[in-house]
């Protein structure tokens, strides 16, 4: 890890102490939960980490080392002259667009941040050690907003179909999978459990057993969907009950207790579910958390199933 990332975050950390700021305060509030009445969920080696990470560094969502190199990381975005759309060059040295609207700023946190959400320590990062992902692959990527998970993946699969229900993105998908364009499908649809009338979007409603009625079934299905995750899998029951479908990513982050929820219906449905490691904490409202009326609450952010 470079030295000056540490060197600034230590400085950073202790600015916020000598003022004593709801972040700080948020932070040895974590601390002291992990010190005194850790989760009996939580394994000891994760607890250390966690508290190696909250002695010298302010409290995020990722609470590890891996996190602090990203602090102050540098991101190079271009513009390209022919559609105008900001991009980014990837470790996999492929183009990944972003929205016109969006700034060169904007695009250099967001980017940073899809970097250390998906850093291998993270416990955001789909790439599991048993993921299995071949030329025959059918990967069908719900939520995709950027896909930037799909990129790094699509040289090695057969099929790509991108599910994103935010029209300003679809622009910017086409860029980054124009290079593919024969073997990827982008719908800008709302994937759900096909009941439209319950709930609000800005265009149609579609299930998974619906979308892949008369089409060859996906074999690895990724969803990252704002706590509906529920209902794209209540939208997908019969390509979980067959034979198809071997392997989910589904994120578990969104809701209280989403990872015994979800992993309880997969598992229902033959999968062996497994879920990343370490935990993720949100923490946008720090005055709120200092309060100890406000309970801790640390996530798992992925889940892994596979048949």
């Amino acid at each position: 890890m470079n030295i000056t990332y540490i060197i600034l975050s230590l400085l950073k950390y202790q600015k916020h102490r000598i003022l004593n700021t709801p972040k700080y305060q948020c932070t040895q509030r974590l601390k002291m939960f992990l010190q005194n009445t850790p989760p009996p969920f939580m394994a000891e080696k994760e607890r250390k980490q966690m508290l190696k990470f909250l002695q010298w560094h302010l409290c995020g969502v990722f609470n590890y080392l891996f996190a602090v190199q990203y602090l102050f990381k540098k991101v190079k975005v271009f513009v390209d002259s022919q559609n105008g759309l900001p991009y980014v060059i990837t470790k996999e040295r492929q183009r990944l667009y972003f929205k016109h609207n969006q700034t060169l700023k904007y695009v250099r946190g967001y980017y940073n941040d899809l970097c250390k959400e998906q850093d291998k320590h993270s416990p955001h990062n789909y790439c599991f050690d048993t993921l299995n992902i071949t030329q025959n692959t059918i990967l069908v990527d719900v939520g995709a907003a950027e896909a930037n998970f799909s990129l790094k993946f699509i040289d090695q699969i057969k099929k790509l179909y991108i599910f994103e229900s935010n029209s300003e993105w679809v622009e910017a998908l086409k860029a980054t999978f124009n290079p593919w364009k024969e073997k990827i499908e982008i719908v800008n649809k709302y994937v759900s459990d096909g009941n439209i009338k319950s709930i609000e979007v800005e265009n149609d409603a579609i299930s998974l057993d619906d979308f892949f009625e008369n089409k060859e079934k996906p074999t690895l299905i990724k969803m990252d969907v704002e706590d509906a995750e529920k209902q794209v899998l209540a939208g997908a029951k019969k390509l979980l009950a067959g034979n198809n479908a071997s392997e989910l990513l589904v994120c578990t982050y969104h809701r209280h207790g989403d990872e015994q929820v979800l992993s309880k219906i997969l598992c229902e449905n033959g999968y062996i579910v497994k879920p990343s490691k370490g935990y993720m904490w949100f923490t946008a409202e720090y005055a709120n958390l200092c309060s100890n009326e406000i309970p801790i609450d640390l996530r798992k952010g992925v889940i892994h199933a596979s048949k």
